[in-house]
């Protein structure tokens, strides 16, 4: 804003959360909106965004420890303010906790009230005070987190160092709060992984997700002249280092590539080499899998379905530069003209993202055991549709990023008994 103190990103990521706080938990997917910030102010506001979207929960409860009120009692504006400020305090070494307060407080007073500031400003205040402040790294971390009551994990795999034992006595709800991830949905990890498993999927979900790209076989040596991409594990994918504007340009520049990761690209490698003359994509969202599926069947037709009206124009630039091998349509309309033609359908199904938190940072608060029934019901509706797809020996791939078992083996063994489905993997 005119007149503004503020870091034009720390601003951007104020307003953001503000708004994430009106609707939560049902958070935006729209990116951050930094204007015409320069790039490294624009890479900060994404940086603070991402830490208190992660931390919400963690933020939440430290701040809560000096509040008069409930923190969803607070106004948007006020929430805003401190997860961001409390994101900064807490997970940014190299911020000064002045700055932090300081301009989260200014910022409050415009977007809120001048009151709001006091408020702010002492609740940033009494969090920063349970973050001791030394020059010596030994004294304010631990090299791996031990679910202390007295520390909180890092996104490198340290632990913070807090003033005191502030964090919940009762071990889950612990590492609950010190992730940011649900107590009902850790309960339900440990019942289904065990306690320690449990502890070790939150602390993932608290990475920072590097940014992977595919690069199928035939082009890794282009992608082996990019400096932006170093190698990965798979032989078919590469991490990239630059910067967003450096990734947008790649992009755009190499078509042949895209974003996506080893695990969500594993399910169709899975595949092999069994032929397809006819491919179904049943719920294609904005195309990556379509567009591994050109890849991967090259004398095949793909038929790409969806139902979102953005996310079909997306599919329609795709097919533009598919030489005529990608049709896209409806579901409904792919089920009335491909009835049992189909020698493999493709069903990526909705799910709760439960798998990749440490990619879909706000799923994590979305996610609940009644949206997990509702997805399971979609996804059998789904399942469903893709059988009536196929030809007589065709394939049904089914596939989610969730580690819910609803929405995995039950769905499985689901198409079993109702379907008739046999299971290969």
């Amino acid at each position: 804003m005119p007149g503004s103190r503020c870091n034009p990103g720390r601003s951007a990521a104020h307003d953001r959360l503000a708004a994430e706080a009106a609707r939560y938990p049902d958070l935006g997917l729209d990116p951050l909106d930094t204007g015409r910030a320069p790039e490294r102010d624009t890479a900060l506001g994404h940086a603070i965004y991402d830490a208190a979207i992660r931390r919400w929960l963690t933020i939440s409860f430290l701040a809560g420890l000096h509040l008069r009120q409930r923190w969803n009692d607070l106004e948007p504006g006020v929430l805003g303010a401190l997860l961001g400020g409390g994101a900064q305090l807490l997970f940014f070494d190299r911020i000064p906790p002045h700055s932090a307060i300081d301009e989260a407080v200014e910022w409050s007073k415009r977007a809120v009230n001048p009151r709001a500031g006091g408020l702010v400003n002492a609740v940033l205040r009494k969090i920063n005070s349970t973050v001791p402040r030394s020059q010596d790294e030994a004294q304010t971390k631990r090299e791996t987190w031990t679910n202390a009551r007295d520390e909180l994990p890092l996104a490198d795999g340290r632990a913070l160092v807090l003033s005191s034992e502030l964090l919940p006595p009762d071990e889950l709800r612990r590492v609950a709060v010190a992730t940011g991830i649900p107590l009902w949905q850790i309960r339900q990890w440990a019942d289904e992984f065990g306690p320690d498993d449990a502890l070790h999927i939150a602390r993932h979900t608290i990475a920072s997700a590097p940014t992977i790209i595919y690069a199928p076989l035939g082009i890794p040596a282009l992608a082996d002249d990019l400096p932006t991409l170093e190698p990965h594990d798979s032989p078919v994918h590469r991490v990239f280092t630059g910067l967003r504007s450096e990734l947008v340009g790649l992009l755009a520049d190499a078509p042949q590539l895209w974003v996506q990761d080893p695990t969500a690209s594993a399910a169709v490698m899975a595949l092999g080499d069994a032929p397809a003359e006819v491919v179904v994509d049943l719920c294609a969202g904005r195309g990556t899998k379509t567009r591994q599926l050109l890849a991967q069947y090259p004398e095949a037709q793909i038929i790409a379905c969806e139902v979102n009206a953005p996310r079909l124009e997306d599919l329609r630039q795709l097919a533009q530069t598919a030489n005529g091998r990608l049709r896209v349509c409806r579901p409904e309309q792919a089920v009335e003209e491909l009835r049992g033609r189909c020698d493999l359908v493709v069903a990526d199904v909705p799910c709760s993202n439960s798998g990749v938190l440490a990619r879909r940072i706000e799923a994590r608060h979305r996610c609940s055991p009644r949206q997990v029934a509702r997805l399971a019901d979609q996804q059998r509706e789904i399942v469903g549709l893709g059988v009536s797809l196929l030809a007589p020996g065709g394939r049904l791939l089914y596939s989610t990023c969730s580690l819910e078992f609803d929405e995995n083996r039950a769905i499985a063994e689901w198409a079993g008994r109702a379907l008739g489905l046999i299971l290969e993997s």
